[in-house]
């Protein structure tokens, strides 16, 4: 394929993704791939995040898309080192860490099962039975892990996913029924909270980037396993997440519950040839990566690099492939930021409403306070993300913490919002917050219970705690091409308005915020 965005990506990326991994044969750390860990020594543990790069050169080599002169043998060397590295850093309840030791991390230990299970695949043609055989005796202790544990700290319907996936590759492979057993429980969980709507969700509501994340991998269940029919519920998330691709390429944004604008191609391009919807928003998305309208794989850092390099890897080995004259001669729908069609859609339960004209593409979150991203042909997009106060101790509060209660009233072309402000729980931890964490992560956290009761103050405390002060903001938005928005809030002695508080996000969130060519431009 001449034209392969995903491709270009990967051959920028892949010498810094190689640079991870310690290949000093020597080394006690030889295979593993956090450079925080072995090369520098700044953290007393390694994130197994890494081990799943795997997977991403393993669908390159297969697909005959490694870019290098590499020996066969060489290659299969880097892979043994990989999956013998991830043994290592396997806990003796067969977990993983991310983001302290006895983590215990459900989501970590799901992707890297996943991730090596689909190597294992993937390479079966490439390495002996011998090999094979030990490959799988790595990743036991992962899935036993997901058997007998489950992530409590929050509902992440992409991490659950994550762990389906992983559980029904190792069913597929080893004929366990006791993963297969967890892994339709966690399925039905998925499926049993995916909203009317379409969407899934992302701690406490819809969240774009994150559903890209979650639909690559229930489509390589839907591949695995015909017979769970999950087309139905796939076609309805492609429906609802080809409403959130942008008129100037970009995708999701502040008015997700995580706040990300990334794009995981894989599970939507897979998904082209049954669902017409895919196949237009797949194609679209080419032209904005080609173009980094969205972010890229280039933009990633480190811990959520891998996960975006395999879902790049797919895409790109998908994008290579053949297809008949039928399929590319087939003509594509139009996606709805591209259709000039008069349209308002509503997404009550997510709190979305969609506003489209012959020159206009606007989205409005009611959930949080009236975030606004309106797009106007020949003009910058207008973002506001709301109201921020400050109060007399020099706390922050904002209009945007995700609350279904803000009382909404539209009537013709008039959208009317009142929010309380709510405190906005971003901090930087400090050296007794450390000192803490290491304390515990070497004691009480070898306990299960204990650890998951942290886990869940820890959210609770950065992104879901809702701690209302007693000031309103009445946020007027005049819909249409020419949109206005005026904010009226109601302040008390101590509280005042910070002007100019930009594209800000209220929540600790470490994936938001990665870099896309219009911050390059001006805003509105």
């Amino acid at each position: 394929m001449a034209n392969n965005p995903y491709l270009d990506q990967i051959r920028t990326n892949l010498p810094r993704i190689l640079a991870l991994f310690d290949s000093d044969g020597t080394s006690s750390s030889y295979g593993i791939g956090d450079r925080y860990y072995w090369a520098w020594g700044l953290i007393d543990f390694a994130n197994g995040t890494f081990q799943g790069a795997a997977h991403g050169m393993a669908r390159l080599w297969r697909a005959g898309l490694w870019p290098y002169q590499t020996p066969e043998e060489h290659f299969s060397a880097r892979m043994d080192a990989m999956f013998e590295a991830a043994k290592r850093l396997t806990r003796k309840d067969g977990s993983l860490d991310e983001a302290f030791p006895n983590e215990g991390s459900y989501c970590v230990t799901a992707l890297v099962a996943f991730d090596l299970l689909s190597a294992i695949d993937l390479l079966h043609t490439e390495v002996d039975a011998a090999q094979s055989q030990r490959w799988r005796t790595i990743v036991a202790p992962m899935v036993d892990y997901l058997i007998k544990a489950d992530e409590t700290h929050a509902f992440i319907s992409n991490h659950l996913a994550t762990a389906v996936a992983s559980l029904l590759r190792w069913h597929r492979l080893t004929g366990d029924t006791g993963a297969e057993r967890k892994a339709l429980l966690q399925l039905d969980k998925i499926l049993s909270y995916q909203s009317t709507e379409g969407w899934f969700k992302e701690y406490e509501g819809a969240d774009p980037g994150y559903q890209s994340l979650c639909t690559y991998y229930l489509a390589d269940v839907h591949f695995q396993r015909s017979d769970l029919r999950l087309l139905e519920p796939l076609c309805r998330s492609i429906d609802f997440l080809w409403h959130f691709a942008h008129p100037d390429g970009s995708f999701g944004g502040l008015y997700g519950s995580r706040c990300t604008r990334f794009y995981y191609p894989a599970g939507v391009k897979a998904l082209a040839k049954e669902i017409p919807e895919a196949a237009a928003l797949a194609k679209f998305m080419e032209t904005s990566i080609a173009q980094k309208q969205v972010v890229t794989l280039s933009a990633m850092d480190e811990p959520n690099l891998i996960p975006m390099f395999n879902a790049y890897a797919w895409a790109a080995s998908m994008a290579e492939e053949r297809e008949t004259p039928e399929k590319t001669d087939a003509p594509l729908l139009r996606l709805p930021c591209q259709d000039q069609r008069p349209m308002r859609k509503q997404y009550s339960e997510a709190g979305l409403w969609l506003d489209r004209g012959p020159t206009h593409y606007t989205i409005v979150s009611t959930h949080k306070g009236g975030v606004v991203y309106h797009f106007r042909q020949a003009h910058p997009p207008l973002i506001n993300a709301g109201v921020v106060v400050r109060n007399a101790q020099g706390r922050l509060g904002s209009t945007q913490g995700l609350n279904p209660c803000n009382t909404v009233h539209q009537q013709g072309e008039q959208l009317e919002i009142t929010s309380q402000i709510n405190t906005m729980p971003k901090q930087l931890p400090g050296p007794i917050q450390f000192l803490l964490l290491r304390l515990l992560s070497v004691t009480a956290f070898r306990s299960a219970i204990v650890r998951e009761w942290v886990k869940r103050r820890l959210v609770t405390m950065l992104m879901t705690r809702r701690q209302f002060w007693p000031v309103q903001n009445h946020r007027r938005i005049h819909i249409g091409a020419e949109l206005q928005v005026k904010d009226q809030t109601t302040l008390i002695s101590g509280y005042r308005v910070v002007e100019n508080a930009g594209a800000f996000v209220p929540i600790h969130m470490a994936s938001q915020g990665y870099w896309q060519v219009q911050d390059e431009k001006g805003r509105k």
